[in-house]
């Protein structure tokens, strides 16, 4: 099979073998010039797959199709396409999230057990996708330094925080981080032992949990399993952090919010864009008879920055623009934007904004300037179409300020 990459600045083709199962990603491993090449290679059209319903949601349903162990791919939380998420299938076909690292991020202590303490990392976590559960004793991808002899102790379980210091003491800490994945954590803490305390304290989003504990001696770890809820990647910056393959479609949840989907196109810049209607008469914008030269661009996908929900209106990656103004070093027009140079009072500028397919509606005005300017907008019922007209001698109406949109 060969797929193509829409974004038309570069084209791609590849082969792949399709097993029933999911989308390969580029691997992680040693690197080196042929291996950059293949990953860079390694783009897939997730559009297409999930169309022949080959989905998979854990590496062992993988492993089983016999696709190579080792390297990341996409999986599909329940077999639900609207659920991507990236992991690390290792060989044997067990499911690891690839975790945020750096300091105060992902580790677990226990300290004080006789003068002997013992501190883990974590790089990786083992997924059980269909129960939904932290593997917490899975030490494959972890780093332990001292250990506790007497009690056989040589690792932390991820997310305890433990000492031995003395009564009510709390100098142990441990921290679960699951920035940047699509996952919270919904499991809680309990504090226990001899003359014990501690405290957990969560994230606003529940994707970070910081952890003290300890006592003479006392802990506080994961009250019975670690469970973990599906919450989704908030951009395609966040999917391409976690590895995903990038140039292809994703379903997005804004802020991380499980009850707001939305399907993104995400670039290989990690840039989130939105699939607009190319039906004729939608989305396109122009500046006309400017010393007898005009420009009209039509758009296929618009920029859109999920954390402010501002459309770049100036971003042509999808965009197709015919004629121009040399004159003005002008070769496209601003994404809604209708002017004209025609004549005093005229208004034959058009352009349209539909966002039909969508979950957006657009919030943002339209301010109509130039000299001898005229112009206008209107509104669909839904503010997810508007119709605007501009000109003059000359004259332009386009948005005023940003284009911020809102997923009611």
């Amino acid at each position: 099979m060969t797929t193509f990459n829409p974004d038309h600045s570069k084209r791609r083709y590849l082969s792949v073998s399709l097993l029933a199962g999911g989308l390969l990603l580029g691997a992680c491993g040693p690197s080196s010039v042929a291996q950059t090449q293949q990953e860079e290679d390694e783009v897939v059209d997730e559009v297409g797959i999930q169309a022949m319903g080959l989905t998979a949601s854990s590496c062992a349903h993988l492993k089983a199709a016999g696709q190579p162990m080792g390297r990341n791919y996409t999986l599909f939380v329940g077999g639900d396409t609207r659920k991507p998420f990236v992991a690390w299938c290792d060989t044997d076909g067990d499911t690891f999230l690839t975790l945020p690292t750096g300091s105060g991020r992902n580790f677990s202590q226990y300290l004080q057990v006789d003068g002997t303490s013992v501190a883990t990392t974590w790089t990786k976590v083992r997924l059980d996708p269909v129960a939904m559960t932290l593997d917490m004793n899975d030490i494959q991808f972890s780093t332990s330094t001292g250990g506790i002899p007497g009690w056989n102790k040589y690792y932390a379980a991820f997310g305890e925080a433990g000492d031995c210091v003395a009564f009510n003491s709390s100098t142990g800490k441990a921290n679960v981080d699951l920035s940047g994945l699509p996952f919270a954590v919904s499991a809680t803490w309990k504090t226990a032992g001899w003359y014990a305390a501690g405290s957990y304290a969560k994230s606003s989003n529940d994707q970070v949990v910081n952890v003290s504990g300890g006592g003479y001696c006392g802990a506080t770890a994961v009250d019975g399993a670690l469970t973990v809820r599906y919450v989704g990647y908030p951009s395609c910056a966040a999917v391409a952090a976690a590895g995903g393959t990038l140039n292809q479609d994703y379903t997005l949840f804004l802020n991380s919010n499980s009850t707001k989907p939305f399907t993104a196109y995400c670039h290989s810049s990690g840039n989130t864009y939105l699939t607009l209607s190319t039906a004729a008469g939608s989305n396109f914008s122009q500046y006309l008879q400017v010393e007898g030269t005009s420009v009209t661009t039509t758009w296929s996908k618009v920029r859109l920055d999920p954390a402010s929900l501002k459309v770049d209106i100036n971003d042509t990656r999808f965009a197709t623009s015919t004629g121009g103004i040399p004159s003005w070093d002008k070769y496209y027009a601003a994404y809604g934007e209708a002017g004209d140079c025609v004549a005093p009072d005229s208004s034959t500028g058009r352009a349209n904004v539909d966002l039909r397919g969508t979950p957006f509606v657009v919030m943002s005005g339209w301010a109509t300037t130039g000299y001898e300017a005229v112009g206008g907008y209107t509104r669909s019922s839904n503010n997810q179409v508007v119709h605007v007209t501009g000109g003059g001698h000359c004259g332009v109406t386009a948005v005023s300020g940003s284009m911020v949109l809102l997923y009611p």
